[in-house]
Parts: C-alpha cells; sequence; structure tokens
C-alpha cells in the first residue's frame, strides 16, 4: 500500500459521475494539486493513463458491455 503525500493546504476535490469520470475524463480530481510528491504524482497519472488504455483497448475490440 502506498502511503500518499498530501499537500498541507489540499482541498476537497468535487465530483460529479463517481471516482473514475472524476479522475479521468472530467478532470476534476487533479492529483498534481493534492500530492506533494513528484514521483508520487508520476506514479498516479501513469497508473491512470495505464488503465484508460486498457479500457479503449476493450471498447476497440468489443470486449466490453456496459450495461
Amino acid at each position: 500500500m502506498i502511503n500518499w503525500e498530501f499537500k498541507e493546504d489540499a482541498e476537497q476535490q468535487g465530483g460529479s459521475d463517481g471516482f473514475w469520470y472524476d479522475i479521468t475524463d472530467g478532470g476534476y480530481i487533479r492529483p498534481e494539486e493534492l500530492l506533494k510528491n513528484e514521483e508520487q504524482i508520476k506514479k498516479i497519472n501513469e497508473a491512470i493513463d495505464i488503465v484508460m488504455s486498457f479500457e479503449k483497448a476493450l471498447e476497440d475490440n468489443d470486449l466490453i458491455l456496459e450495461f
């Protein structure tokens, strides 16, 4: 488990359509505004990119079904 290092002045993040949307397409949650550790910012952004890429590959290959 990662011990996330938040900025002292980090503010609550609002959202509109659930965590996944807010941290990806919605852009409401911005790790660089919350985290003080540059390596952690890089790590979370890379993780988001990887999972979004996997989601797109599933969609492109008709392997995901929303219901």
